[in-house]
């Protein structure tokens, strides 16, 4: 299988690179506007590297493509992917609106083509968990709430990724970089729709352009809550780098994280104490697992882990998060989404 990585400098790329070593996968061609990471990446893999991802689609002929970017040219570049039929993978946020995530997935639905979104909460240890003890996914959860506060601003700089904290280019900070996950795992978990959205934001830890805290919440239409903590403000060192933790509530079980675990009560049988499972909550490894999963649906036919629709529904919540926060936290109601 021929495969392309699109803008390859962006900080998750390096996330997917042992994975892409498999056999039966060969990395043809990278694409690099930003020239920072695209060389080196190049050469592992005896590639060619171009400055254009246009040039590159132009001259290579692929079997699939990893799309990443800076979030607000995520859109012309899926666009030049799905106009030549090529099946592909896109980074989340795949853009800055509602309404060009809207336009990416209609023209891949008329273009009966594959596209995969990396929420991958959907292969996680977490998910397998909640499975076990609830039985079945979508629950009847009551509400959930996460905290994913990860390191600081000056790490995207490091990285050669100084756009994320240019709104312009990223098109905010923590909420549509971090907050796009656990929209879409309470999406999944609760198997229902959004009705209702707040948030605020503050930037007061780093006092940049984008926001480096963000509390967001949700609502369903029958009312179970969502609750999402992120920020830019851990102090993270190579042996630390964030804070994960969680809890979710549901008539059958109270569930909380601990370190490398979820703790565990039933309420059915409060005797049996607190039951204890170890998960891998580094979610960084879920990554190569991305990659083998999607190859595999390309190949099959299968339908994807985590499609354009879904992300979607997630740029919906978003737009709705940064409006409400303009608007000092108003509880915003969301309509139905156009078919």
């Amino acid at each position: 299988m021929k495969v392309a990585l699109l803008e390859a400098s962006h900080w998750h790329v390096p996330l997917y690179l042992d994975a892409l070593e498999a056999n039966g996968i060969e990395v043809v061609a990278v694409s690099d506007a930003e020239q920072v990471k695209g060389e080196a990446i190049a050469a592992r893999f005896g590639s060619t590297l171009y400055s254009s991802s246009n040039e590159l689609l132009d001259r290579e002929k692929v079997d699939f493509a990893f799309v990443f970017g800076r979030h607000s040219e995520m859109p012309t570049l899926a666009e030049a992917v799905i106009a030549r039929k090529i099946p592909f993978a896109l980074e989340k946020p795949c853009g800055v609106s509602m309404s060009q995530v809207s336009r990416l997935r209609k023209l891949t639905e008329e273009a009966n083509l594959y596209c995969a979104i990396p929420f991958i909460f959907r292969m996680s240890d977490l998910l397998s968990a909640l499975k076990g003890v609830e039985g079945r996914v979508p629950s009847d959860f009551n509400y959930m709430s996460f905290r994913f506060i990860v390191g600081p601003p000056s790490r995207y700089q490091a990285a050669g990724a100084g756009w994320a904290l240019d709104p312009a280019f990223s098109g905010g900070g923590s909420t549509i970089n971090v907050a796009t996950h656990f929209i879409d795992f309470f999406r999944l978990l609760t198997g229902k729709e959004i009705a209702r959205v707040s948030a605020t934001m503050n930037s007061r830890t780093h006092r940049g352009a984008v926001e480096d805290y963000s509390l967001l919440t949700m609502q369903t239409e029958d009312g179970v809550i969502g609750l999402v903590e992120t920020g830019y403000s851990f102090p993270s060192t190579p042996d630390e780098q964030r804070e994960f933790s969680f809890t979710l509530s549901s008539d059958r079980m109270y569930a909380k994280s601990g370190p490398d675990r979820i703790e565990i009560r039933d309420r059915n049988s409060l005797a049996a104490g607190t039951r204890s499972l170890r998960l891998q909550l580094e979610t960084d490894v879920y990554y190569p697992l991305f990659v083998k999963r999607v190859l595999a649906e390309c190949r099959t036919g299968a339908k994807p882990i985590a499609s354009l629709r879904d992300a979607e529904a997630m740029m919906q919540v978003m737009d709705a998060a940064y409006a409400s926060a303009r608007q000092g936290g108003a509880l915003l109601t969301l309509g139905p989404i156009p078919v």
